[in-house]
């Protein structure tokens, strides 16, 4: 997911956000490569509550939780031994 890709995202959250006050949206991209500027922009809106002015100009609240992937250098990396012949 880019900067730019995120922009649809947040037209189908701000939809489903006003189809019922107070749902509690989550975001799950645990198994999306997501880029640091889209992954940033994601937690900025988790914590203020808003979506971009540019998405929501209303500023309707919006509880949204970002299920993160793991960080890179959280995960082990297993590293294979080529066999000598």
């Amino acid at each position: 997911m880019t900067a730019q890709s995120l922009q649809a995202l947040y037209v189908v959250v701000k939809r489903a956000n006003h189809l019922k006050e107070g749902l509690h949206l989550v975001l799950d991209v645990s198994h999306a490569v997501v880029e640091p500027a889209a992954m940033e922009q994601l937690r900025e809106c988790s914590a203020s509550h808003h979506l971009p002015a540019a998405i929501d100009p209303l500023q309707s609240e919006c509880q949204l939780s970002i299920v993160a992937p793991l960080e890179a250098a959280a995960v082990p990396r297993v590293r294979r031994l080529a066999a000598a012949a």
